[in-house]
């Protein structure tokens, strides 16, 4: 909604242009309002895509550990390696259900037996490089994990920004173009008028989201406009 604003007063540029009071609010103004709309941008975009790119790195994990530890189990059936058998006894199932801790530990468990067995896999499928990649894309995974609760302490960080700018903003509006406006009007009396219109929207907003703590959309946006 301030986006009406800022519309108005640069149209009527010629209007407020011989008052460099006005001319310096106007410029703190749409300061204040570009660095408003990139803080919108970067809350709306801080969640975006991150738990695709999980999702997708994590099935990857899981596939490739179920293979290594399917290629153990047949290794150690011919074997008869009763120990082994029962340590890869790791289902796709539990693999695909496992919280973030315990699926990183049976991926930990597979390296460590497959890495003891380097070798005497290659039989199987199984080489240095087919471990060494598993062992990549589980560090991959780990630090991806964390990346949700970065991107949440993100987006509240870029929240507060944005509440404290929409006070600033407020205050340029209320404390100096309104009243330089004052000035103006008697001369240009059609600037007044479209300010003022301009100007019921802002103060509609306001009293809305005094009963609502969040903050609106931007202007053009699904459900209104706060800009």
């Amino acid at each position: 909604m301030y986006k009406s604003i800022k519309t108005v007063i640069a149209t009527n540029q010629p209007a407020w242009s011989t008052l460099p009071a006005f001319g310096t609010a106007v410029q703190t103004f749409n300061t204040r309002l570009a660095a408003l709309e990139q803080s919108a941008y970067q809350q709306n975009l801080a969640l975006v895509g991150v738990s695709a790119v999980n999702n997708a790195k994590r099935a990857l994990v899981i596939e490739r550990t179920y293979a290594i530890s399917s290629g153990l189990v047949a290794y150690a059936v011919v074997n008869n390696d009763v120990e082994l058998i029962n340590q890869m006894k790791i289902s796709r199932h539990e693999l695909e259900k496992a919280g973030k801790t315990k699926l990183l530990l049976l991926v930990d468990r597979v390296l460590n037996r497959a890495s003891g067995f380097v070798g005497q896999l290659d039989d199987y499928g199984i080489d240095q490089a087919t471990v060494d990649e598993l062992q990549t894309l589980r560090d991959e995974l780990d630090a991806q994990l964390s990346a949700p609760r970065n991107a949440i302490i993100e987006r509240k960080s870029q929240t507060i920004r944005i509440k404290t700018l929409v006070k600033e903003i407020d205050a340029i509006i209320k404390l100096q173009l309104d009243k330089l406006m004052e000035i103006l009007k008697e001369d240009h009396p059609d600037f007044f008028t479209a300010y003022k219109n301009a100007r019921v929207i802002v103060d509609h907003r306001n009293r809305s989201s005094n009963n609502d703590s969040s903050l609106p959309p931007l202007e053009g946006d699904q459900g209104g406009g706060q800009f």
